[in-house]
């Protein structure tokens, strides 16, 4: 995150008198010494330290080392081919290769830069290591030091004076400047401005003779229009592999065949990242090479050899948490509480660090607006990885948004390490972790082994040593079937998380624990009618165990006096639906989750108006489903609702129905399942306005035909066709143009696509809408999938990706 956006503007200061109330002039003063730690912070990144300004560039020099570089072979052939083949009228054609630390960005720039086509074409060369402390005015006078030194060392030059010399200098040149280890994400469009060397030259004697190519961890300097961006991938299983057999015996020698199983296993462990591959390759090669030791490795991800790296390349990472804000270094220690390589979604992200108290949420739409902003900036700075994706299910934030996100493990070893030297989380694994010294005035206790608390003497620990100060109980070890004891005495709780175990009835402890906002639990019986005690509740979870008991037959009401929790945020009761008279209103519900056509009465709709995310289950009978679908005559009257789910839940018993006319204006996001409605019936859903994402699932619509008439669907993004009988797809001119996102998935019967040309004067049979940046076709038809190469140009073939059950180990989901 740009610090400067951290700073909330809280009154209009101009001449007119304001009168604050002692709270707002409180955080108006929190924002100002904030500020005033931001300048210090800047000042000591960007402007001259003593003793350092000569270190704020690292290096300039024409020649370097080439380094050996394992895998990445794909990525090499891109970079190389647009250094070496850049036709581009720009000059300079900026280049930037993005990634987490270690993963390879250094090495693949040094490659390229020595490469031979690469020496050959460009005369002059330059690389300037950069660093996170150097004076962005700095670099231009050291690249002009390495082209022409004499004026390069003239103190008398101002900046004006030094890009017109470095204009002079590399006129007519090809050049080519490799930018290393850039932190500020301002460098793309600094360094264009100074470096216009033919500014005063009419547009048309531009010839793109030059190349900057710049290397960072920092996603943001996309937001200033590089010319092309690279993003570096993880080595896959079989390369990490290569590089960690190399780093351990060497070019020259063989692995043992007898280590090669555990070998292979140890690198997939690496999970893909370079830099600790080879540290962990170093630790192997200073021990004994036998079976048993490298079995006993290969069995733990978190064996010491493990450790020990993590612990040796957390100098290197340790910098991108430095350079994070306050708001963003706790939002990255919160992430440790979860288990290693845990995939976590992005609503429950969100939602914990809202209710932990560091975010402020201020209004909310759809999500919390500044607790999605942070998980995008840490994602921007490369300490937090995207597992899944989508386009569109946030409107407020970028293009493509998370569904859900981790950390690599080198970066959840030092979010653990940090948050216990801080005390700001402690997690309890082994009965060593439940100490008294570990546990004295812990805020926030994750249990990742939930036998613990079968231990007495464990939770008598737990709530002797953090009765006061525990306010976040969070259990995230492998689900427990059996109920085991939970520490209900931590009476400052306002986190309980207790998902993975199993209770029989409702633990009437909870309504103790009187300053609970987020309670998650996992139960078979009902919620009691005192529920409601737990006045300052915001998000209320409850999952069912395991049952093969229908939907009906589980299903059951609320209590009443739900309707008197008014902190409520986000209901998601499994089995239970709301009471269709209700007493009041629950006017901060945004979410509600998992409920039957029973809670989509008129009534209950009304009393919810400001709901922005509905899921609903029909579980239908024969000749039924007609009715249940009645409930979209209410649902249509919820101004606010932005993203719409309905699932039949048994869709083989359900005839052909009609999709209701009625839709709620202003939805963003639809998702059909099990509906079986023909596909001329999505065309009432059509016309909706600023609907980005429609996923159609599970028999959602049937019959062979779906032919989408001219102009439909304008401003769909994301289009999702899951599991049907559909043989021919038309899309008529016009229709899906800004689409991004296509993802076909078991339509086995699929055979003919075609997209109707919306050039003018163009006759194609298929031509897809320039839009579109990424197709998916999954377990599909090989004549479906033909017809899909054949809508793409040769030059797009990349933004297919096509995935088979019996061909592939692992699918996308």
């Amino acid at each position: 995150m740009s610090s400067l956006r951290i700073i909330r503007t809280r009154g209009s200061y101009g001449h007119t008198h304001i009168e604050f109330p002692r709270d707002e002039l409180e955080a108006l003063k929190r924002d100002v010494l904030s500020f005033a730690g931001m300048l210090k912070k800047m000042a000591a990144n960007y402007f001259p330290v003593a003793g350092e300004d000569d270190d704020a560039i690292a290096a300039v020099t024409s020649s370097i080392d080439e380094p050996k570089m394992v895998g990445l072979s794909d990525q090499y052939e891109q970079l190389k081919d647009r250094v070496n083949h850049s036709t581009a009228q720009i000059d300079p054609y900026v280049v930037v290769l993005v990634g987490m630390p270690g993963i390879g960005k250094t090495t693949l720039a040094t490659k390229v830069f020595q490469d031979p086509h690469t020496v050959a074409r460009y005369s002059c060369r330059v690389w300037v290591t950069v660093g996170r402390k150097c004076q962005i005015k700095k670099i231009p006078r050291c690249i002009l030091a390495a082209v022409n030194p004499d004026a390069g060392s003239d103190q008398n030059l101002d900046d004006e004076g030094i890009a017109r010399c470095l204009r002079k200098c590399l006129s007519g040149k090809r050049y080519l400047i490799v930018l290393d280890d850039v932190w500020n994400q301002y460098m793309v469009c600094h360094f264009r401005l100074v470096s216009e060397w033919n500014s005063f030259e009419p547009r048309d004697t531009f010839h793109g003779n030059g190349v900057v190519m710049i290397t960072t961890r920092i996603h943001q300097v996309q937001m200033f229009f590089p010319d092309y961006v690279l993003k570096m991938r993880l080595l896959d299983n079989e390369e990490s592999w290569d590089l960690l057999r190399e780093k351990v015996f060497g070019e020259e020698q063989t692995c043992p065949p007898q280590l090669e199983e555990d070998g292979k296993k140890i690198a997939e462990n690496c999970e893909g990242l370079p830099l600790t591959i080879i540290t962990v390759a170093d630790l192997l090669s200073r021990e004994e090479k036998t079976l048993k030791y490298w079995r006993d490795v290969a069995a733990k991800k978190n064996h010491k050899v493990f450790m020990d790296a993590y612990e040796k390349i957390s100098k290197v990472l340790y910098s991108s948490y430095q350079e994070l804000t306050h708001v963003l270094k706790l939002c990255f220690l919160y992430m440790g509480v979860f288990p290693q390589n845990f995939e976590i979604p992005r609503s429950k992200l969100i939602n914990m660090w809202s209710v932990d108290g560091f975010i402020e949420t201020g209004e909310c739409k759809f999500q919390c607006p500044s607790a999605i902003e942070c998980l995008d900036e840490l994602v921007s700075n490369s300490v937090v990885m995207i597992y899944q994706s989508t386009i569109g299910d946030d409107w407020d934030v970028g293009r493509y948004q998370i569904k859900t996100c981790g950390l690599h493990s080198s970066l959840w070893y030092l979010s653990r390490r940090e948050a216990t030297e801080a005390k700001f989380c402690h997690v309890l694994n082994v009965l060593n972790d439940c100490s008294d010294n570990y546990l004295e005035g812990q805020s926030r206790l994750s249990f990742h082994n939930n036998i613990l608390f079968g231990i007495k003497d464990v939770c008598q620990s737990v709530e002797d040593k953090c009765t006061s100060t525990a306010h976040s109980l969070l259990c995230y070890g492998l689900y427990q079937p059996y109920q085991v004891p939970v520490c209900f005495g931590l009476n400052k709780l306002q986190e309980l998380d207790a998902l993975t175990i199993r209770f029989y009835e409702f633990p009437m402890e909870v309504l103790q624990l009187v300053e609970l906002k987020y309670l998650a639990l996992t139960l078979n019986g009902k919620l009691p009618s005192s529920v409601s005690q737990l006045s300052k509740l915001q998000f209320l979870i409850v999952d069912r165990h395991m049952s093969i008991k229908f939907y009906r037959e589980l299903s059951t009401y609320l209590p009443m006096e739900i309707w008197d929790m008014k902190e409520l945020k986000h209901l998601q009761v499994i089995g239970s639906d709301l009471l269709p008279n209700p007493r009041g209103s629950l006017e901060s519900l945004s979410t509600l989750s998992n409920v039957s056509v029973q809670s989509c009465t008129e009534g209950v709709l009304k009393a919810i108006p400001n709901l922005t995310k509905l899921g609903i289950r029909i579980e239908s009978v024969p000749n039924d489903v007609g009715e249940s679908l009645v409930c979209f005559d209410h649902i249509y009257h919820l101004k606010k609702l932005a993203s719409l789910t309905c699932v039949i839940v048994n869709p083989e018993s359900v005839p052909q129905s009609t999709l209701s006319p009625y839709f709620p204006r202003y939805l963003r996001k639809l998702t059909l399942s099990g509906l079986g409605c023909s596909w001329g019936e999505i065309s009432k859903i059509a016309s909706l306005q600023i609907l980005e994402v429609l996923k159609l699932r599970n028999y959602a619509c049937r019959g062979p035909k779906w032919e989408v008439t001219k102009e439909r669907f304008t401003f769909l993004k994301s289009l999702v066709i899951e599991d049907t009988d559909l043989e021919e797809w038309i899309i008529g001119i016009y229709s899906l143009r800004r689409l991004e996102s296509l993802r076909v998935k078991h339509c086995y019967k699929l055979q003919r696509i075609r997209w109707e040309s919306h050039r003018p004067g163009v006759r194609c049979d298929s031509e897809c809408p320039d839009s579109l940046e990424k197709i998916e076709v999954v377990d599909c038809n090989p004549s479906g999938i033909e017809q899909m190469k054949k809508a793409l140009p040769s030059w797009r073939q990349d933004a297919l990706a096509v995935y088979s059950s019996w061909k592939d180990e692992k699918l996308k989901r």
